[in-house]
């Protein structure tokens, strides 16, 4: 009988270390997957942060005080060229019709 219990032993460790060794392919494989998204979500990041300065550039550019002089003085002589002789002063008045109950 001493042999049939070496025997159990053995396929008993055995079957541990298999368990234990599918266990740790396990774990690596979901280390891996989770390195890949880390690595997909910085070059996502450094994506939005490269956008971000693009706009925070394009931003300072145009309200940059010469910037913003120059566009009023176009916006000035544009308005200056365009707009009408004398109007009212500005105000528009609307009559409404005033309907009498019968």
């Amino acid at each position: 009988m001493d042999g049939g219990s070496d025997m159990f032993k053995i396929l008993t460790c055995l079957i541990a270390f298999f368990i234990t060794a599918g266990l740790l392919f396990g774990i690596r494989q979901m280390r891996l997957d989770f390195t890949s998204q880390s690595a997909q979500l910085s070059a996502q990041i450094a994506r939005h942060k490269q956008i971000l300065w693009d706009q925070q550039t394009k931003i300072a550019a145009d309200t940059n005080p010469q910037a913003l002089a120059a566009r009023l003085r176009a916006l000035r002589t544009q308005n200056t060229t365009t707009q009408p002789a004398a109007s009212s002063g500005g105000m528009m008045i609307y009559a409404t019709p005033v309907f009498k109950s019968p």
